[in-house]
């Protein structure tokens, strides 16, 4: 009898993570710069989302509480996820969400509704061909004519190298004995010392003791689930394209704004061999040869128009942007596919200052002269870089969040009373961007503390000393409550200063 895991890792549960890319706002950005015109209510926060394979569902979850007006509904065959995201849903009073524990095929022939926006993280490389076939007929039979499909995918060619480290990983769990997690950490034991040999395989493919060292510090279940499926898969860009056409689905865009700057990607050279190609799959698959590429996001359309330049023009400039950062921590260089990229004091001091006013359109953007003087083209290729970065955001329009900021509050309250100390940053709400805002644990507790009308610090280490959670001063663990609590004061402080205000600004706070 088979398993109905079918394949799919069982008996360890999915990380709890948020994954903003599927975000609506920023779904809606990338496609109106890449000319498309988004599926209507999108950018109003006015649509019907479906989250295929959601795990725990924090992502669903958190877009539900950011979007109120819009419907969410999240399946997933494990049972464990969708009574935890049941209940973490009840708990923050989301009515306009629902969790479904099907299969992809029992799910295909059911009676419900079509969607404007449906999102697959990871799902495709992790299930059989016959499960893929069963999700483009979904796709096929779920999606309304003029959706959007996001779907993150492992890749070829950057995946090659990796692929005989993951065998080794499947092969030593699978003969090992005792829980899983105990085998996880004796294969990966296993992969280093032959690793360390230098023979073989071993010591021809690059990166291979880096990745090994990088798992050490993985959960088990994110290297169970990432890793040690029976179907796991990596594909090449032009074949996830044609099968997906079988939905009638094209590519669109990628997901990531700044992916769509060839030059950001690719050297100059690289960029005209790429464009030889004459069929755009073959192009985008060849831009994934000359950069390595091990994982993309992609934006696939079905039966979308495609903008006129001014139209495209009109609505950029009407995207309006919030600073997610503080002005003055912005960096200097960043890091993208080709090499350590400066990021100009001239523009990005400028445009970080008037962000951090309150959130601003293009439009209103190239009304300062210290802008303007840059060009549109570079303001926009600014804030399309830091929205990548997660150091600004589209927001959703005007007027969007007014009504949704207490349905926003409900559903905060209970993910940071839900948080989990080991998961490091949690993900709130905010009804102006329409996706979730990141903060780490000690600033979750911070906002705890003032809805409860207590100290700060001491009701931060009140929970963190009961973890076991100490912090550390020139690599020395402090060991005296006094000691953190002095830390967490200052964190505090910096808080309040510099954080506080952005996450009020949002509606996360």
């Amino acid at each position: 009898m088979q398993s109905w895991t079918e394949g799919y890792v069982g008996g360890i549960d999915y990380i709890r993570n948020f994954y903003r890319e599927m975000s609506p706002s920023l779904i809606a950005f990338s496609l109106v710069l890449k000319g498309w015109r988004p599926p209507p209510g999108l950018a109003a926060g006015r649509f019907d989302y479906a989250e295929l394979g959601c795990g725990y569902g924090l992502t669903s979850t958190v877009l539900a509480g950011a979007c109120p007006q819009a419907r969410f509904t999240a399946l997933d065959f494990n049972p464990t996820h969708i009574a935890a995201a049941r209940r973490l849903a009840g708990e923050a009073g989301l009515e306009n969400t629902v969790f479904l524990e099907e299969s992809f095929a029992d799910y295909t022939r059911s009676d419900g509704p079509q969607f404007d926006v449906i999102a697959l993280h990871g799902i495709w490389s992790w299930i059989s061909a016959g499960n893929r076939a069963v999700l483009v007929e979904l796709l096929r039979r779920k999606l309304r004519p003029g959706g959007v499909v996001f779907i993150s995918y492992n890749t070829l060619p950057g995946n090659l190298v990796f692929q005989p480290l993951r065998r080794i990983l499947t092969e030593h769990t699978a003969g090992g004995s005792g829980p899983l997690p105990a085998r996880i950490a004796q294969a990966i034991d296993f992969a280093s010392r032959a690793a360390a040999l230098n023979a073989g395989w071993f010591a021809t493919a690059e990166g291979i003791p880096s990745r090994i060292e990088s798992l050490r510090r993985k959960p088990a279940n994110y290297i169970a689930h990432e890793y040690l499926n029976s179907d796991w898969t990596a594909f090449y860009h032009a074949d996830v394209a044609r099968e997906l056409a079988g939905a009638k689905l094209d590519f669109a865009a990628a997901a990531v704004a700044l992916e769509q700057y060839d030059d950001l990607i690719l050297s100059a050279q690289a960029q005209a061999l790429a464009a030889e190609a004459t069929d755009s799959a073959y192009a985008e698959t060849l831009r994934d040869y000359l950069s390595n590429r091990s994982f993309r996001r992609d934006l696939f359309v079905k039966g979308a128009e495609r903008l006129t330049e001014s139209e495209r023009t009109e609505r950029l400039r009407d995207t309006r942007f919030a600073l997610l950062s503080d002005p003055e921590s912005l960096p200097e260089v960043v890091s993208t596919p080709i090499g350590r990229v400066p990021l100009s004091p001239t523009l990005y001091r400028p445009l970080g200052e008037a962000l951090a006013e309150g959130p601003r359109s293009l439009r209103d953007l190239l009304r300062r002269p210290a802008l303007a003087v840059h060009g549109e083209d570079q303001v926009l290729r600014a804030l399309a870089m830091l929205s990548s970065l997660s150091l600004a955001s589209p927001t959703l329009d005007a007027g969007t969040a007014e009504g949704g900021r207490s349905h926003a509050d409900r559903c905060n309250a209970a993910l940071m009373r839900d948080h989990r100390p080991g998961e490091g940053t949690t993900y709130l709400a905010s009804p102006v961007l329409g996706t979730g805002v990141a903060v780490s644990w000690d600033e979750a507790l911070f906002l705890l503390a003032a809805r409860q009308g207590e100290e700060p610090a001491a009701f931060a280490w009140r929970h963190l000393s009961a973890q076991g959670v100490a912090f550390l001063r020139d690599g020395r663990r402090m060991e005296t409550a006094e000691e953190n609590l002095e830390e967490l004061r200052q964190r505090h402080a910096r808080f309040v200063e510099r954080r506080l205000p952005i996450l009020r600004t949002v509606g996360a706070a």
